[in-house]
């Protein structure tokens, strides 16, 4: 029996919920998240992404996590490459799908992983094709997810392949995407049409 919801145990927010706040925020926003795909100014009031609306539910949430998510996302020290890997072998191990799909298609639009590397990431470290720190980012994750935490010697060839900054932005680019996914699962989001879902990497 699946502990998954059968629909949506969040609504997303309406537009007559719009409050001043809520504009406040998307408005501050609306541009990276046009750019990747979840809308978010007044335009586009009528195809505001659960994603983001249902955590505007709680405004004052939003108005702090947004500003943490973009910087994650866009502004880390990482490279996007490696962002990307990271978000995607959380959300593959986690069971994340509204995570995965959302990413995958987003990363290969963008050119930053290919649809292989995408394919790739599903099997882990034991295909070919990966170069050397690709591997220790995907045993990271691995790690992370077995044990809540990178053994010694991954830190350590991690280390020597990254600097101190960006091994701070690495471990808290696994963790906060393991908190969106887990919110995604928890308040029931949809699949949005069209994207691809664990089905298709099967």
């Amino acid at each position: 029996m699946s502990d998954r919801p059968d629909g949506m145990r969040i609504p997303p927010i309406s537009h007559d919920q719009w409050t001043q706040e809520v504009r406040a925020v998307l408005a501050s926003f609306s541009v990276p998240f046009s750019r990747y795909g979840m809308n978010g100014d007044e335009a586009e009031k009528n195809k505001l992404s659960p994603i983001l609306s249902t955590v505007l539910q709680n405004p004052a949430l939003a108005r702090v996590y947004f500003p943490f998510a973009d910087y994650i996302l866009r502004k880390s020290s990482l490279a996007p490459r490696h962002t990307r890997i990271l978000i995607l072998r959380v959300a593959w191990l986690w069971r994340f799908e509204v995570e995965w799909a959302q990413h995958a298609a987003i990363a290969v639009r963008d050119n930053i992983l290919s649809e292989d590397d995408v394919w790739r990431i599903t099997r882990g470290t034991t295909v070919a094709g990966w170069s050397d720190l690709d591997v220790l980012l995907i045993v990271a994750v691995d790690q992370m997810h077995k044990a809540a935490c990178i053994d010694a010697e991954t830190w350590s060839a991690l280390a020597q392949e990254l600097t101190t900054r960006q091994m701070v932005d690495l471990t808290f680019t696994i963790g906060s995407y393991v908190l969106a996914g887990m919110y995604m699962n928890c308040f029931g989001l949809p699949l949005s049409e069209g994207l691809k879902g664990f089905g298709d990497y099967a």
